[in-house]
């Protein structure tokens, strides 16, 4: 059994980085809620020893507006900290991949925390968001179940591979489909098949010869390696689906 705590000192408690960000659309309506449901049964905030927020963050911001009381339990989390923290905060607003990759990254798997560098580095050098998921399949390879389990493999030489030639295209091509996700998985592809592949022959034909991004990886991959292929005799250098 779990003791149930009271306090107004919002100062005991604290955010884990992970934690998704504030929406104060959801906050306000807790907020009426309570105001005009005052003998509702609010569910007490969930947090760990040191007064991290496991389950509640809206709750807690919720209360503090209206300088209410918060009630709170603690759970003293155990080896299966992660699986906890993840059930508890996937429940009514899924989780996306950048949230997996900060919870693993703060309890200090390393993997995650190379993902989410190299994540920043490229926002920085582009100076624009990009969705977290490309530079998932670019260096991990997929974003299904083995990487919100914290099982991800890096794999960087490979990733910076896709993401310099695509760097490069960008600089090439106005309409900014460079980035595209069919361009990710097709050149993902073409690395494993090809070891031949020439990334900078490549983006000298594409300099000539500018391939097309279709809605389906088989068809754009094939319009890479037509570009790749262009003017090439030997069957030796070329490539290959």
């Amino acid at each position: 059994m779990f003791q149930l705590h009271e306090t107004k000192d919002y100062s005991e408690f604290s955010y884990y980085k992970f934690n998704r960000n504030i929406n104060k659309s959801q906050v306000n309506k807790l907020m009426k809620s309570i105001q005009h449901e005052t003998d509702q049964l609010i569910s007490p905030i969930v947090c760990d020893p040191e007064g991290r927020i496991i389950d509640g963050q809206h709750r807690l911001e919720a209360l503090k507006n209206l300088k209410l009381p918060v009630h709170y339990v603690v759970r003293r989390l155990d080896g299966n900290i992660t699986k906890y923290l993840i059930n508890a905060n996937n429940v009514s607003d899924k989780w996306k991949s950048i949230s997996f990759a900060k919870c693993f990254a703060e309890i200090g798997n390393q993997t995650y925390k190379d993902i989410l560098n190299v994540y920043n580095y490229w926002e920085k050098k582009l100076n624009r968001t990009i969705p977290f998921g490309r530079i998932v399949h670019s260096y991990t390879g997929n974003e299904g179940s083995s990487f919100k389990q914290g099982n991800a493999t890096f794999y960087k030489k490979e990733g910076d591979k896709i993401w310099n030639i695509l760097f490069e295209l960008d600089k090439l091509y106005e309409d900014k489909t460079a980035f595209h996700f069919n361009n990710i998985r097709s050149l993902k592809r073409l690395l494993r098949k090809n070891k031949i592949f020439d990334s900078e022959h490549f983006i000298e034909q594409c300099q000539k010869k500018k391939f097309n991004t279709f809605s389906t990886v088989k068809d754009t991959m094939e319009s890479m390696i037509s570009v790749y292929n262009y003017h090439i005799l030997q069957p030796s250098k070329k490539i290959k689906a």
